[in-house]
């Protein structure tokens, strides 16, 4: 997290430059008291008191920069240091406010803005708004001290038949480290996190891919896609990443010059420099043509990101009209994988051009590429045979 210090004014607050990524705290040069602003790349602004209580490093949230003057900002964080001086815990108000919290309340108000804009990547943040918007709806409007581990654990069962366990089990985990979280914050301990000791659904590795006749009506559907989005599903399909990564490109991340297209945040953390096929380059020099100067290859003038963030309806339509079921943008993914092991490519190389960073994740694609191995052990075999003659 990037930190400044500086004479803090109404001003230059207003004037404080939006991070990329991740977040930037600034400290107030003109207070004593620890005053500070933390700057997160959703684009809020919040004021914080920084000091050590009981010789424990402690943050507490004070208000939106906005929503309350800088003096009176500068007040508060005297109010609290002196406080926690005397001894007194400069979160106990917060932790009686966050007692008698709605899910949503603390969720929309605290959750999101001081964890997952701080911390989590936007990707992470759009699933996790879809998951509290559609699959918590029944908790929104209840206190969190009032939610039981056995509503949880029916609702848990609930999303498995309307959702899937994938679905299911997502929203759990979320659940429990929202209650972690608030824990953190000042939640009453005593109070018990209802998801804590909820099991989660028994998950099973997916390994769809399409088939050889899946993928010759899906490149027959293709045909009468829309071209961006036909552009977007190709380059999927043909540099194996993911979709959040692919929808995400810059086009300051293509080289041309040595056929390299560069993922710089990608799950695991790292950058990811994939190769491109033939077709790859013929489909970035075609999108480039008409590019114009806007940065994004796959722009929206409707998403915060300002790029595309999920075309499921194109998607579901690309799908309906070849015919083909059970399928993700991210089997796009797996259906390159799988061909690399079709075709005989080592593990290792699967590993690399899918940025994977453990071997579990490519082991997946072991058991198809039994003919290469077939392949080899039948040389051998032969060989072996041959010195009888």
């Amino acid at each position: 997290m990037k930190s400044n210090r500086f004479n803090f004014t109404e001003r230059a607050l207003a004037a404080l430059p939006v991070p990329t990524t991740g977040s930037a705290v600034y400290y107030d040069a003109g207070s004593m008291d620890g005053l500070c602003v933390i700057v997160t790349y959703g684009g809020t602004k919040t004021y914080y008191a920084y000091m050590k209580f009981q010789g424990v490093p402690r943050r507490v949230k004070i208000a939106r920069v906005g929503q309350m003057k800088l003096i009176e900002a500068r007040m508060k964080a005297h109010t609290l240091k002196e406080r926690s001086l005397r001894g007194e815990d400069p979160s106990a108000e917060r932790r009686d406010a966050l007692k008698d919290m709605t899910l949503r309340q603390y969720y929309e108000n605290i959750y999101v803005p001081q964890h997952s804009m701080v911390h989590k990547k936007p990707a992470t943040v759009y699933d996790d708004n879809g998951l509290f918007r559609r699959n918590m709806k029944p908790f929104h409007n209840r206190q969190m001290r009032t939610i039981s581990q056995l509503e949880v654990s029916q609702l848990h069962g609930s999303l498995k038949r309307k959702c899937g366990l994938y679905s299911a089990n997502r929203t759990l985990g979320l659940l429990r480290h929202m209650y972690n979280k608030a824990y953190e914050l000042g939640y009453p301990r005593r109070l018990e996190n209802p998801a804590q000791y909820v099991k989660a659904f028994k998950e099973k590795s997916r390994d769809r891919f399409m088939s050889r006749a899946e993928l010759a009506r899906f490149f027959e559907a293709l045909q009468y896609a829309e071209p961006r989005f036909r552009h977007y599903i190709l380059l999927s399909l043909f540099l194996g990443q993911r979709r959040s990564n692919i929808l995400a490109l810059r086009w300051g991340d293509i080289d041309f010059e040595n056929d390299i297209v560069r993922f710089v945040d990608t799950k695991n953390g790292d950058t990811v420099n994939t190769p491109m096929t033939d077709q790859a380059r013929e489909i970035l020099i075609q999108m480039y043509r008409t590019a114009g100067d806007n940065p994004w290859l796959f722009p929206s003038s409707t998403s915060k990101s300002g790029h595309i963030e999920e075309p499921k309806r194109a998607w579901n339509a690309l799908l309906k009209r070849a015919n083909i079921e059970n399928l993700r943008i991210h089997d796009l993914r797996r259906t390159m994988g799988s061909y690399q092991a079709i075709t005989g490519s080592s593990l290792h190389i699967i590993g690399q051009s899918l940025g994977h960073r453990s071997t579990a994740a490519t082991q997946i694609y072991a058991r198809l590429s039994c003919d290469p191995v077939r392949e080899s052990m039948q040389r051998a075999t032969n060989s072996m045979l041959g010195l009888l003659g």
